[in-house]
């Protein structure tokens, strides 16, 4: 089949700029050669590999000697990569707990690092952490740098939750309210859901202690966190029916709290209230038979909206296998 003479003149304008980015280098192709140039994380876990498994004796022995040497000289990156290989049991090595968490903790300057440390002691009793963990838990995130208020990203949202958590609670020793807002406050501000949830209980609970002006300022922010993540978390519906019920917001009859309630509760179990159908159930009541209405129909349309989506704390891993 003869192509027409547009056809061949646009196939050959595209050859000639292939080509030319062939020639400069495409700038993404180039991007990926530069960052793989600066690779030391991804060569701890090969190198780790390669001591372990590789049956060329040259190349492994040289892989044990440069680990030995990075593990010796606490090389952050070297340090993490074992840790992972301990905890998960990969490239062949046994699984080993303890030596996991001793890597973790010594690779001081890696949030990262001291944020999987703080988890392993915090998963270690379902029941929840003891004294001595939550001591160890809040020093650790401390020392790394993981819930420093400068800390970013996923790791300072996940660590920021635990460590108000814990000051909350007391566990550690003396609890600390304010200390324990100052965290939740940040753990909502990197985006993590339930620390948003801690943080909108606390503001809740202050608004009515807060002068007019201040006030105004609070609610504003919480409307914008309920806009925001009450479709993936019942907890904060929940919260959304209580600030409509204490009439922050506009509220004719009562609909909206309702609404925000049995969204909640068709929303299904809370990871963060531990008798959520308790607390509903207090709060949900019965409406004039036309609102009833309204409201079935509101919920039913509402749910369409939400996610379910599991708010686990993860590890932050090097090394996969």
């Amino acid at each position: 089949m003869r192509m027409s003479r547009a056809l061949t003149v646009v196939l050959g304008a595209i050859i000639c700029i292939s080509t030319a980015a062939a020639e400069d280098g495409d700038q993404v192709v180039q991007a990926i050669k530069e960052s793989v140039q600066d690779n030391s994380r991804l060569n701890a876990c090969i190198l780790l590999a390669q001591a372990n498994t590789s049956k060329d004796r040259a190349a492994q022995k040289k892989a044990i000697e440069t680990v030995t040497g990075k593990l010796k000289h606490e090389d952050v990156n070297m340090l993490r990569a074992r840790a992972d290989v301990a905890r998960k049991g990969l490239f062949g090595y046994p699984q080993d707990t303890n030596l996991a968490y001793r890597m973790y903790a010594k690779a001081a300057k890696s949030a990262e690092a001291g944020w999987n440390a703080a988890l392993m002691l915090y998963q270690r009793d379902p029941s929840g952490a003891s004294q001595t963990d939550a001591k160890a838990i809040l020093d650790v995130l401390q020392k790394s740098g993981a819930s420093a208020m400068n800390s970013r990203g996923i790791i300072g949202g996940y660590s920021h939750y635990i460590a108000g958590r814990l000051l909350e609670s007391g566990i550690a020793g003396k609890a600390d309210e304010k200390q324990a807002f100052i965290h939740y406050r940040a753990s909502a501000r990197n985006a993590y859901v339930p620390g948003a949830y801690h943080y909108m209980r606390l503001l809740m609970r202050s608004v009515p202690k807060l002068p007019e002006g201040e006030r105004g300022v609070v609610l504003q922010e919480m409307r914008m966190m309920i806009n925001r993540w009450k479709w993936q978390s019942p907890e904060i519906m929940l919260l959304a029916g209580d600030a409509y019920s204490a009439r922050w917001y506009p509220d004719t009859h009562g609909f909206m709290a309702q609404y925000h309630w049995r969204m909640a509760a068709k929303m299904g179990a809370s990871e963060e209230i531990g008798d959520m159908a308790g607390a509903l159930n207090t709060r949900i009541k019965k409406l004039p038979a036309e609102m009833e209405k309204r409201l079935d129909e509101s919920v039913e349309a509402g749910m369409r909206n939400t996610m379910q989506v599991k708010h686990t704390l993860e590890y932050s891993d090097l090394c996969v296998e």
